[in-house]
């Protein structure tokens, strides 16, 4: 009577295939990255607003600008990054709570308490405007964005 009997690879093919599958799998694990940095205007830190990347993907993915001017982003496709910077007025009106139709006009939100905010050029609102563009590696990114 014949058995079928299943071959077994040897231990060192198997050690190489599950060292590949490990490579592979951190490989896709590095597919985004995060970016932080500093953003300035003539040498000076923005105080307020937002800085949004663009990646390779399309995915736009923003982060707050804080009172030193740092900012951090997380998970940005890897490759060419557009980014877009924007520093509305924090006193202005443009911040206008939404309203559903029917309902009581709603309260405006509160101010946000920022001193030594200034304008940049409108051009750096948009991430295909800006003429901003930045390598964007797996893991951790240091990306200072010097304003003119």
């Amino acid at each position: 009577m014949f058995t079928a009997r299943r071959a077994q690879a040897p231990p060192r093919f198997r050690a190489v295939v599950w060292l590949s599958v490990l490579a592979l799998a951190a490989a896709g694990c590095q597919s985004k990255g995060d970016v932080a940095g500093k953003v300035t205007y003539k040498g000076k830190p923005l105080v307020w607003g937002t800085v949004t990347f663009e990646g390779k993907d399309g995915g736009l993915h923003s982060g707050n600008i804080g009172s030193d001017g740092s900012y951090s982003v997380s998970g940005v496709a890897l490759g060419e990054a557009k980014v877009a910077v924007s520093s509305i007025n924090p006193k202005s009106n443009d911040f206008v709570a939404i309203q559903r139709e029917g309902s009581k006009k709603p309260k405006p939100p509160p101010r946000p308490a920022v001193t030594g905010w200034f304008p940049i050029p409108e051009k750096y609102d948009t991430p295909y405007k800006s003429g901003l563009v930045y390598a964007i590696k797996g893991g951790e990114n240091k990306i200072d964005i010097e304003l003119e």
